[in-house]
Order: C-alpha cells, then sequence, then structure tokens
C-alpha cells in the first residue's frame, strides 16, 4: 500500500518588510512539525511569499529546509506583487512552468497556476498585482491550455494524484473560473481509473473547509497566521502594535501558524490532522464585524480534524 504524509499550510504571506508580525518564526515551527510527524513531503498552497524574487530568506528557508523534507507549492495571486514576470518568479521557484507535477512514493502531486485572467479572449496571467484582473470572461482561471495539460497528467499517471492549487475547484461563487471544467476532468479521469483523484488541495480564502464532493477530498486550507483581513481600519489592536505594524488595522492574527498533517493511502484513506491556535491579543473578527463563515468555510483559529474513507 503506498502512503504519502505530508505537511500542509497555505497564505504565509510573508513580506521582506517584516510589515507581518511574524516574520520567519513560523516557519521554523512549521518544518520542525514535518520532522517530528515524519512528513514525506511540505506543501505551500500558495501567497507563500510576496517578493520570492529578492528576498531568499524564507525561500531558501522552506526549500532548503534543514529537515531535508522535500518542499513544493503553488503560486498565489499575491506570489507577483513585487516580481517583475512570471519567468523570473518560475527561476526563483526553480521550475520551468508554473504548472507541473512531481511523483514521489507513490503518488503524483499535481501543482496547478490559477492566476489566469481572460480579456476579450485573451488570456493573460496576472503580473505586479495582487488580484489580477476580475473580468465577465473568467479570472482565477487555469485557462484551455492549461486545462488540457491537466487531464493529460492525470489520465496518464500511474499513480493516485494530488491536485494543488491557489483557489478552491469546488461549486462556490469565488473559486475558480475553470472549476466545473476541473471537475468534469476529474470526473472523467476517475471514472476511467478509480479513485485515481483522490484529493483537491487549496488556499485563498483563509477559512477552514474539508468537504467529500463525487469521491475526492476538497481540503480548502485555514492560513498560516492572517485570519481574517477587512478593508476598513479597526482600531482593536494596541497603540503601540499599530505603530510597529500599521497593516495591522485591517487584520486579526494567529498566535501559531496553523498547518496540517494529512496522511493519504491508496487504499481510499485520507485522514487530515489539524490544530488549533488563539488570537493575537485576543482580537477575533467578532471584534470588528468580520464575517466568521461563508460559503468558502468558516473563519476560525483552528483547521479541523478529519477521518475520509473514499470508496
Amino acid at each position: 500500500m503506498a502512503k504519502l504524509t505530508i505537511t500542509a499550510f497555505s497564505d504565509y504571506h510573508l513580506f521582506p518588510q517584516n510589515r507581518n508580525p511574524w516574520g520567519l518564526k513560523g516557519l521554523y515551527t512549521i518544518i520542525e512539525r514535518a520532522k517530528e510527524s515524519g512528513s514525506d513531503v511540505i506543501l505551500q498552497c500558495g501567497d507563500f511569499a510576496m517578493d520570492s524574487v529578492h528576498d531568499r530568506q524564507g525561500m531558501d528557508l522552506l526549500y532548503r529546509n534543514s529537515a531535508g523534507i522535500p518542499a513544493f507549492g503553488c503560486y498565489g495571486n499575491h506570489e507577483l506583487e513585487k516580481v517583475e514576470s512570471l519567468e523570473a518568479l518560475n527561476k526563483a521557484f526553480g521550475v520551468e512552468n508554473s504548472y507541473y507535477y512531481v511523483d514521489y512514493k507513490g503518488f503524483r502531486i499535481v501543482i496547478t497556476d490559477t492566476n489566469f485572467y481572460k480579456e476579450n479572449g485573451k488570456l493573460y496571467h496576472y503580473a505586479g498585482f495582487s488580484w489580477g484582473k476580475n473580468t465577465s470572461e473568467g479570472y482565477n482561471m487555469l485557462g484551455d491550455e492549461q486545462l488540457e495539460w491537466l487531464e493529460k497528467t492525470l489520465m496518464e499517471s500511474p499513480y493516485p494524484c494530488i491536485i494543488l492549487g491557489h483557489v478552491s475547484f469546488k461549486s462556490i461563487s469565488l473559486a475558480s473560473a475553470d472549476a466545473v471544467k476541473v471537475r468534469e476532468i476529474i470526473n472523467r479521469v476517475n471514472a476511467r481509473f478509480h479513485r485515481k483523484v483522490m484529493m483537491c488541495l487549496n488556499g485563498h480564502y483563509h477559512r477552514d473547509d474539508i468537504s467529500v464532493l463525487d469521491n475526492v477530498v476538497f481540503f480548502s486550507i485555514n492560513s498560516t497566521y492572517n485570519s481574517e483581513w477587512i478593508p476598513n481600519e479597526h482600531h482593536c489592536f494596541p497603540a503601540e502594535f499599530v505603530e510597529k505594524y500599521p497593516y495591522a488595522v485591517h487584520n486579526a492574527y494567529f498566535t501559531e501558524p496553523l498547518s496540517a498533517t494529512v496522511t493519504i493511502c491508496d487504499d481510499g484513506t485520507v485522514q487530515i490532522k489539524g490544530m488549533q491556535t488563539k488570537y493575537l491579543y485576543d482580537v477575533t473578527p467578532e471584534k470588528f464585524g468580520g464575517p466568521l463563515a461563508n460559503e468558502c468555510g468558516i473563519g476560525c483559529s483552528y483547521i479541523s480534524n478529519a477521518n475520509i474513507k473514499l470508496i
């Protein structure tokens, strides 16, 4: 029986200017957890580092970690904020393309890039800004070429597959514009090869959500530190904290980094071991009117546990 143990996290939001209060310390914690859990691989689900080209310390800490555990990840919508081009980002991550796959210990990890939008019939990649462009033709999408690659990659895999992407492929309004097409591909693949695609893993929403759809686990993992974000300012943190971290007036933060241990077996068993932490200075989303639950999941200071048996 093939078994893969994964340490997963998302939306670390590492800024080179120390805009956020955690810096690199949470990465040391996550890597230590991966080591203690005997994880085979570390997966990050996007929005890891805002300037991975010029700020190498965080990149080296994760991707050349002291535990010697292979690490892979997808790009989030914030990944290109301070990067001049997709080519430069690929070089920083040491990959030839923004979407690719890795065969590891009896599983295929399929990394997608959901940072495309379409305008006037033409596909563009996000660059230089954090949200891309929200057009009626679609955004947070893969595009036809990547969809074709995805189906080929899944169909030809000799192993069970895990699909990694920054945004969800579930049937929610904030999902990838190609979510329906992705699920159709997954269903075609699984109809031909039983349980070929076992899990879709994503971040982005800073929410906790685990569900099973068409015999596939959809795991939307909570953010590492940055809980709720609102466009308007709140005044819940101490003045001296805000003076040091001005961006805090838009946020609620966790005291400890959230990550999950996922154990997946080719017999259909999926175990997710989450964790719980607290809010920094007890500033919860309730205190400034942040939404606690929506279609993307629950806004909370934890990652849920789950024991799932796919049929």
